[in-house]
């Protein structure tokens, strides 16, 4: 597997970030990545790899490599995802960085092993070419009509009231990721880019690639929504956003903090401009710095 982007930008912030970006994955993650992966699922012996909420491991016969301070990075390939990307996950291992990156194609989700040069040398570069398929406690395939989402809708779904539920973000609801998400829907991200004005030169705020939580339903005033937030990779305390997305209005709501200067983008209604602020305050100020 060639990786795209170098070890600065697989870097997450940790210090003065929130508690979700400090090496445990959460409970949605684990439901929708958690578990055993193997090359052959019907074969104990086979190379396996598996995902906890706080380590990646590997295991191959007397080949084992552990990595903690788990990650889930949704732009490890920058802005050029391979097909069928998902997103990936990263652990500090002995020797280097250890990634299990997950993808998906008819048969269901898969991920790809690899790491950096010594830990990719302990697993081999074989096995950095084959598919690990999720397996369930009888060492069979997961049944891909309960691990494949729903097939994408056009890009331009958003616009037809299919809702915020709907899977149009390359086949998942926002629901599903990370705020580096909303740029997989062409429509949503038009509406993203625009909302950010001359902010869309901050590359930041341009890819949200930086520590992210996933999608969160809510309701504001009358209005319903999926809420974001993320921040910029190694300085998450001074420059951070929080997003209110919606596909039934077509709109992105947000309040942008760049080292104490806050900007409301999207032209928020009063009350929405409220909730952010509420919103902002809850998931980057009730930490101390």
């Amino acid at each position: 597997m060639k990786r795209l982007i170098g070890s600065s930008a697989l870097a997450l912030a940790v210090i003065g970030a929130p508690a979700w970006a400090q090496g445990k994955l959460d409970a949605n993650t684990m439901k929708a990545f958690g578990g055993t992966y193997q090359v052959d699922c019907s074969n104990n012996a086979s190379p396996k790899a598996t995902v906890f909420d706080n380590a990646l491991v590997f295991l191959h016969g007397d080949k084992r490599v552990a990595g903690s301070k788990v990650q889930r990075q949704s732009s490890f390939f920058g802005n050029n995802p391979p097909p069928n990307f998902m997103m990936a996950l990263s652990s500090q291992a002995p020797g280097g960085e250890l990634y299990f990156v997950v993808f998906q194609d008819k048969t269901g989700p898969y991920l790809m092993v690899d790491g950096e040069p010594k830990v990719s040398s302990v697993i081999g570069k074989p096995l950095t070419q084959q598919k690990f398929r999720r397996c369930d406690g009888s060492a069979k395939p997961m049944q891909a009509a309960a691990a494949a989402p729903a097939a994408a809708p056009a890009a331009g779904a958003a616009s037809a009231g299919v809702g915020n539920s709907a899977k149009i973000f390359k086949g998942y609801a926002l629901t599903e990721l990370s705020a580096a998400g909303l740029l997989y829907n062409a429509k949503a991200k038009e509406i993203y880019y625009k909302a950010l004005g001359p902010l869309v030169k901050e590359p930041w705020l341009a890819k949200l690639d930086g520590p992210s939580s996933e999608g969160q339903a809510m309701k504001v005033a009358t209005d319903d929504y999926v809420m974001l937030y993320t921040c910029k990779n190694h300085d998450c305390y001074d420059n951070n956003v929080v997003l209110l997305w919606s596909g039934i209005q077509n709109v992105v709501y947000g309040k942008v903090n760049q080292k104490g200067k806050s900007t409301l983008i999207g032209n928020p209604p009063p009350a929405v401009a409220v909730e952010l602020e509420k919103l902002w305050k809850k998931h980057f100020r009730s930490q101390p710095k």
